[in-house]
């Protein structure tokens, strides 16, 4: 994924997103064949409906003809993070501090590429997680994907998550 594209494509979207009153949570820019996908996350502290990711969706596609920042064929798509959301910064994982996560790594570390556990820390550009094995410590670089394991309710306890 270009950087430079992604950043240019942030600072559109932003204040777009931002006049609607919904915040920027990421994108994704995939390419593969002859065309590519751009998915544009935005959220709030009580979520996100249709009508909101529609609406920006609209405002996104005219900004995008006219400024023409993608030059390839392309499909957008604008949503909520969704309840495993990916992670696209390390301060966002903070609010999350106690819950389950999964991350996938560049290169392996003590010989995983994977870890999945409890979030228990979060310090400028590193994350610990606990796992079954013990604690984890990762530098945001290292990490190529980062996503919150959300806990569904186990039928019949009350609201307890499994």
């Amino acid at each position: 994924m270009n950087a430079q594209l992604i950043q240019e494509l942030e600072d559109l979207i932003r204040p777009m997103a931002e006049a609607l009153g919904l915040d920027l949570w990421g994108l994704d820019f995939a390419t593969g064949g002859n065309s590519s996908i751009l998915r544009v996350y935005v959220d709030t502290e009580d979520g996100v409906t249709i009508d909101e990711c529609a609406r920006l969706s609209r405002d996104v596609s005219v900004a995008l003809d006219v400024e023409d920042i993608i030059s390839t064929r392309y499909t957008l798509e604008v949503s909520s993070p969704g309840l495993d959301r990916k992670f696209f910064d390390p301060a966002q994982m903070v609010p999350y501090i106690g819950q389950n996560v999964s991350v996938a790594l560049i290169e392996a570390l003590d010989g995983r590429k994977g870890y999945s556990g409890k979030l228990v820390a979060v310090e400028a550009q590193t994350i610990t997680i606990e796992d079954g094995e013990g604690t984890v410590t990762c530098n945001w670089d290292e990490i190529k994907k980062a996503n919150l394991r959300y806990a569904f309710p186990v039928p019949g306890t009350k609201g307890k998550k499994g």
